[in-house]
């Protein structure tokens, strides 16, 4: 079930836009009518997709849209008539908001919706590829500082050091960041 969090004024728009949203698949729709209810709702649940229909009662919407796009990995849609898109959508592109222009046609709803899955998906695997390396990179980190402890307190060598966390990892069957970790909690690094 995706989870869509739908910032709108009340009223007939809102309707035909969840009841579009619901024909397409079964899908949880929670709704504000104001951007501060929407951003209070954004950050006390995670959302698969961001509708802002413009206007919204208490401001436009567009700022609230591009906030939302940097702080969640959710695809995000903004709904904006027809004469303002020119404007607003260079801007909204920028903050990685699909806009699409009103009134709106159901199959450039659901393209849009598509879309915003396809890079939702996308911005998690780049996101999941991110945490490895940055993993990689403390271990990494980890293992030098150990080294260090290693020249600084026993007098060793860079080289006899790496050997020496190296040794220790497979003769433990421990990763090097683990016996980097207890050499640093040894020598209170």
């Amino acid at each position: 079930m995706k989870r869509i969090l739908l910032m709108s004024k009340n009223g007939k728009n809102k309707n035909i836009i969840i009841s579009s949203l619901m024909e397409k698949e079964i899908c949880e729709i929670t709704t504000a009518s104001r951007a501060e209810i929407g951003r209070q709702l954004f950050l006390d649940a995670s959302y698969d997709l961001i509708v802002v229909n413009t206007p919204l009662e208490d401001e436009f919407g567009d700022e609230t849209a591009a906030l939302v796009s940097r702080k969640t990995g959710a695809g995000v849609i903004i709904l904006i008539k027809k004469d303002l898109v020119d404007r607003l959508a260079a801007k909204m592109e920028k903050s990685g908001v699909m806009v699409v222009a009103k009134p709106m046609i159901k199959g450039m709803l659901f393209q849009a919706v598509g879309f915003a899955q396809a890079a939702k998906q996308r911005i998690a695997i780049v996101q999941e590829e991110n945490e490895k390396l940055t993993a990689r990179l403390n271990a990494v980190k980890t293992v030098n500082k150990a080294k260090w402890a290693l020249v600084k307190y026993l007098n060793m060598s860079e080289e006899q050091a790496h050997k020496y966390i190296e040794k220790q990892a497979m003769d433990r069957h421990l990763p090097k960041e683990a016996v980097a970790c207890r050499i640093l909690k040894t020598y209170g690094n």
